[in-house]
Protein backbone atom coordinates (compact mmCIF):
# COMPACT_ATOMS: atom_id res chain seq x y z
CA UNK A 1 0.00 0.00 0.00
CA UNK A 2 1.38 3.95 -0.72
CA UNK A 3 2.24 5.84 1.74
CA UNK A 4 0.04 8.20 0.55
CA UNK A 5 -3.20 5.98 0.73
CA UNK A 6 -2.45 4.55 4.08
CA UNK A 7 -3.94 6.95 6.49
CA UNK A 8 -6.79 8.87 6.74
CA UNK A 9 -7.33 11.35 4.38
CA UNK A 10 -10.26 13.51 6.57
CA UNK A 11 -7.87 15.55 8.46
CA UNK A 12 -4.14 16.11 9.36
CA UNK A 13 -2.21 12.96 10.50
CA UNK A 14 -0.14 15.23 12.80
CA UNK A 15 -2.46 17.89 14.53
CA UNK A 16 -6.04 16.71 13.54
CA UNK A 17 -7.29 19.79 11.61
CA UNK A 18 -9.59 19.27 8.99
CA UNK A 19 -8.24 19.30 5.59
CA UNK A 20 -9.19 18.85 1.82
CA UNK A 21 -7.20 17.11 -1.15
CA UNK A 22 -4.47 19.65 -0.47
CA UNK A 23 -0.52 18.12 0.28
CA UNK A 24 -0.21 20.30 3.24
CA UNK A 25 -2.03 20.82 6.49
CA UNK A 26 -2.62 24.97 6.51
CA UNK A 27 -2.60 24.33 10.22
CA UNK A 28 0.55 22.74 11.31
CA UNK A 29 2.50 22.13 7.71
CA UNK A 30 2.85 18.57 7.97
CA UNK A 31 3.00 16.56 4.68
CA UNK A 32 -0.26 14.92 4.07
CA UNK A 33 -1.38 12.09 1.93
CA UNK A 34 -3.33 12.02 -1.20
CA UNK A 35 -6.77 11.17 -1.30
CA UNK A 36 -7.09 7.76 -3.02
CA UNK A 37 -9.64 9.21 -5.50
CA UNK A 38 -7.98 13.03 -5.97
CA UNK A 39 -6.53 13.27 -9.45
CA UNK A 40 -3.46 14.89 -10.88
CA UNK A 41 -6.00 18.66 -11.60
CA UNK A 42 -6.91 18.56 -7.75
CA UNK A 43 -3.18 17.58 -6.94
CA UNK A 44 -2.14 20.75 -8.28
CA UNK A 45 -4.96 22.59 -7.28
CA UNK A 46 -5.89 23.24 -11.27
CA UNK A 47 -9.28 23.27 -12.70
CA UNK A 48 -10.34 20.35 -14.41
CA UNK A 49 -9.80 20.73 -17.73
CA UNK A 50 -8.30 20.13 -21.51
CA UNK A 51 -7.05 23.76 -21.45
CA UNK A 52 -4.56 24.84 -18.95
CA UNK A 53 -3.04 28.25 -18.46
CA UNK A 54 1.00 27.11 -18.75
CA UNK A 55 1.73 30.16 -16.30
CA UNK A 56 -0.61 28.73 -13.86
CA UNK A 57 0.57 25.07 -14.10
CA UNK A 58 3.93 26.41 -13.39
CA UNK A 59 2.95 28.46 -10.64
CA UNK A 60 1.12 25.60 -8.97
CA UNK A 61 3.89 23.36 -9.41
CA UNK A 62 6.58 25.41 -7.84
CA UNK A 63 4.63 26.30 -5.09
CA UNK A 64 3.56 22.96 -3.94
CA UNK A 65 7.05 21.27 -4.40
CA UNK A 66 8.58 24.34 -2.21
CA UNK A 67 6.22 23.10 0.84
CA UNK A 68 6.61 19.14 0.31
CA UNK A 69 9.96 19.15 -1.05
CA UNK A 70 12.37 15.96 1.34
CA UNK A 71 14.74 18.68 2.06
CA UNK A 72 12.40 21.00 3.87
CA UNK A 73 11.06 18.19 5.90
CA UNK A 74 14.77 15.78 6.16
CA UNK A 75 14.05 16.03 10.16
CA UNK A 76 11.24 15.44 10.64
CA UNK A 77 9.36 11.92 12.19
CA UNK A 78 9.88 8.66 9.36
CA UNK A 79 6.19 9.68 8.19
CA UNK A 80 6.56 12.94 7.36
CA UNK A 81 9.52 12.13 5.75
CA UNK A 82 7.73 9.09 3.61
CA UNK A 83 4.69 11.40 2.28
CA UNK A 84 7.06 14.34 1.51
CA UNK A 85 9.03 12.14 -1.44
CA UNK A 86 5.83 10.49 -2.74
CA UNK A 87 4.08 13.93 -2.46
CA UNK A 88 7.22 14.93 -4.83
CA UNK A 89 6.75 12.70 -6.70
CA UNK A 90 3.10 12.63 -7.50
CA UNK A 91 3.29 16.48 -7.83
CA UNK A 92 6.49 15.88 -10.79
CA UNK A 93 4.03 13.62 -12.27
CA UNK A 94 1.48 15.38 -12.36
CA UNK A 95 3.50 18.45 -14.34
CA UNK A 96 4.95 16.47 -16.70
CA UNK A 97 1.53 14.72 -17.62
CA UNK A 98 -0.26 18.41 -17.91
CA UNK A 99 2.47 20.24 -19.57
CA UNK A 100 2.47 17.93 -22.26
CA UNK A 101 -0.75 19.09 -23.94
CA UNK A 102 -0.91 14.87 -25.62
CA UNK A 103 0.25 13.36 -22.32
CA UNK A 104 -2.94 15.58 -20.82
CA UNK A 105 -4.97 14.43 -23.96
CA UNK A 106 -4.03 10.61 -22.99
CA UNK A 107 -4.97 11.58 -19.51
CA UNK A 108 -8.11 13.00 -20.10
CA UNK A 109 -9.30 9.46 -21.71
CA UNK A 110 -7.94 7.78 -18.71
CA UNK A 111 -10.41 10.03 -16.28
CA UNK A 112 -13.03 9.20 -18.14
CA UNK A 113 -12.44 5.60 -19.06
CA UNK A 114 -11.12 5.81 -22.39
CA UNK A 115 -8.12 4.65 -24.08
CA UNK A 116 -5.77 4.77 -27.18
CA UNK A 117 -3.62 2.18 -26.29
CA UNK A 118 -5.77 -0.76 -27.70
CA UNK A 119 -5.60 0.99 -31.37
CA UNK A 120 -1.77 1.27 -31.63
CA UNK A 121 -2.40 -1.01 -34.38
CA UNK A 122 -5.18 0.92 -36.02
CA UNK A 123 -3.69 3.16 -39.07
CA UNK A 124 -5.77 6.36 -39.22
CA UNK A 125 -7.21 6.41 -42.59
CA UNK A 126 -6.07 9.83 -43.21
CA UNK A 127 -2.49 8.76 -42.80
CA UNK A 128 -2.92 5.87 -45.08
CA UNK A 129 -1.19 7.38 -48.11
CA UNK A 130 1.26 9.31 -46.35
CA UNK A 131 2.38 6.11 -43.89
CA UNK A 132 2.43 4.11 -47.21
CA UNK A 133 4.79 6.45 -49.11
CA UNK A 134 7.08 6.30 -46.46
CA UNK A 135 7.04 2.64 -45.62
CA UNK A 136 7.90 2.16 -49.06
CA UNK A 137 10.89 4.92 -49.25
CA UNK A 138 12.08 2.69 -46.11
CA UNK A 139 12.12 -0.41 -47.56
CA UNK A 140 14.37 1.40 -50.45
CA UNK A 141 16.71 3.13 -47.83
CA UNK A 142 16.88 -0.59 -46.06
CA UNK A 143 17.57 -1.84 -49.73
CA UNK A 144 20.57 0.93 -50.88
CA UNK A 145 21.44 2.26 -47.34
CA UNK A 146 24.14 4.70 -48.50
CA UNK A 147 22.22 6.00 -51.70
CA UNK A 148 22.55 9.68 -51.30
CA UNK A 149 18.95 10.65 -53.07
CA UNK A 150 17.49 7.90 -50.77
CA UNK A 151 18.94 9.77 -47.95
CA UNK A 152 18.05 13.29 -49.22
CA UNK A 153 14.39 11.81 -49.76
CA UNK A 154 13.76 10.06 -45.88
CA UNK A 155 15.45 13.17 -44.45
CA UNK A 156 13.09 15.41 -46.59
CA UNK A 157 10.16 13.12 -45.27
CA UNK A 158 11.50 13.19 -41.68
CA UNK A 159 10.92 17.13 -41.48
CA UNK A 160 7.93 17.07 -43.37
CA UNK A 161 6.89 14.35 -40.49
CA UNK A 162 7.69 16.85 -37.98
CA UNK A 163 5.69 19.49 -39.43
CA UNK A 164 2.64 17.45 -39.56
CA UNK A 165 3.20 16.61 -35.54
CA UNK A 166 3.46 20.03 -34.55
CA UNK A 167 0.50 20.99 -36.36
CA UNK A 168 -1.70 18.52 -35.29
CA UNK A 169 -0.43 19.39 -31.73
CA UNK A 170 -1.39 23.05 -32.37
CA UNK A 171 -5.07 21.93 -33.51
CA UNK A 172 -4.82 20.01 -30.53
CA UNK A 173 -4.92 22.97 -28.51
CA UNK A 174 -7.03 25.35 -29.89
CA UNK A 175 -9.42 22.15 -29.66
CA UNK A 176 -9.10 21.86 -26.22
CA UNK A 177 -10.46 25.29 -25.69
CA UNK A 178 -13.45 25.05 -27.70
CA UNK A 179 -14.55 21.42 -26.14
CA UNK A 180 -13.84 23.24 -22.56
CA UNK A 181 -16.24 25.88 -23.75
CA UNK A 182 -18.93 23.24 -24.94
CA UNK A 183 -18.41 19.85 -22.60
CA UNK A 184 -14.99 18.17 -23.02
CA UNK A 185 -16.56 15.04 -21.47
CA UNK A 186 -19.11 14.58 -24.44
CA UNK A 187 -18.91 10.63 -25.75
CA UNK A 188 -18.87 12.60 -29.17
CA UNK A 189 -15.74 14.96 -27.91
CA UNK A 190 -13.33 12.07 -26.34
CA UNK A 191 -14.39 9.81 -29.43
CA UNK A 192 -12.77 12.94 -31.50
CA UNK A 193 -9.96 13.13 -29.15
CA UNK A 194 -8.77 9.72 -28.81
CA UNK A 195 -8.92 9.92 -33.01
CA UNK A 196 -6.48 12.41 -32.91
CA UNK A 197 -4.16 11.30 -30.50
CA UNK A 198 -4.33 8.23 -32.57
CA UNK A 199 -2.58 10.28 -35.34
CA UNK A 200 0.02 11.63 -33.38
CA UNK A 201 0.97 8.66 -31.93
CA UNK A 202 1.22 6.90 -35.25
CA UNK A 203 3.18 9.86 -37.02
CA UNK A 204 5.42 9.74 -34.04
CA UNK A 205 5.89 6.11 -34.31
CA UNK A 206 6.58 6.85 -38.14
CA UNK A 207 9.07 9.56 -37.60
CA UNK A 208 11.10 6.91 -35.03
CA UNK A 209 11.19 4.73 -38.10
CA UNK A 210 12.85 7.41 -40.04
CA UNK A 211 15.29 8.11 -37.36
CA UNK A 212 16.40 4.67 -37.22
CA UNK A 213 16.47 4.28 -40.95
CA UNK A 214 18.80 7.55 -41.12
CA UNK A 215 20.47 6.30 -38.18
CA UNK A 216 21.66 3.34 -39.77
Amino acid sequence: MSVLQAYDTDSCWRCAASRSTALMCGDCGAPQPVAPDADLFTILGLPRRLSVDPAALEAAWYEASRLVHPDRHQMASSRARDLSLEASSMLNRAYRTLRDPVARGRYWLELHGRSIAGRNGHLPPALAAEVFETQEKLEALAAAPRDPTLRREVAAIRGELAERIGARVAQLRERYARWDADDATAPAVLDELRERLAEIAYLRTLAEDVDEALGG
